[in-house]
């Protein structure tokens, strides 16, 4: 009923290489989601410093609309930030739910190796039962994988919300500040 030392070594090295392609997924997403927050911040900071330096102190109109004016021109930055997190975090997301998934698949197919090796010394009567453990657990396997298909379908649909979402948010930035 045990596994052979190759097939314990194989399983082991399999599981390895999920955990280190899990790892990078969220070293790449950190790294992605930091760039993404430095460079909204310099732009901000651009932005903002080019925005004070057209009011002029003996405007008291033109400090009074300032703060208006500089949420307004800062709207269209963080409209494409969340729009980079959010397609950064979805692409993350996707990346988890298949590494889970090739680990279920890992630990399945270790099982059914440990049920194939006890089957073959085993009585008939409970080579039924190791069958049916077999059966079930290659069904339960491809629920998994159809629920990780739906699941990935809804990331998708959820980063094309959040990219329209993104996208008039930036509509409603310096366009219509200018337009006003």
């Amino acid at each position: 009923m045990f596994l052979s030392a190759h097939e314990i070594a194989l399983g082991r090295e399999r599981a390895l290489n999920n955990l280190l392609e899990f790892s990078t997924a969220w070293i790449e997403a950190g790294h992605g989601l930091s760039a993404a927050v430095a460079a909204a911040g310099r732009s901000g900071i651009e932005q903002g410093s080019r925005r004070w330096s057209l009011f002029d102190a003996a405007q008291p109109a033109a400090i009074l609309q300032m703060p208006a004016s500089l949420w307004l021109g800062h709207l269209a930055g963080a409209a494409r930030l969340l729009d980079e997190a959010l397609f950064i975090l979805g692409e993350t997301q996707k990346a988890v739910i298949r590494s889970t998934e090739v680990q279920v698949r890992i630990l399945d197919s270790m099982a059914i190796a440990a049920i194939d090796r006890a089957s073959k010394t085993s009585p008939w009567e409970a080579e039924v039962a190791l069958s049916a453990m077999r059966n079930s657990l290659q069904s339960a396997e491809q629920t998994l994988h159809d629920m990780s298909e739906v699941a990935i379908e809804t990331i998708v649909r959820a980063e094309n919300e959040g990219h329209q979402a993104a996208a008039a948010l930036s509509a409603t930035g310096p366009a219509a500040s200018k337009a006003g």
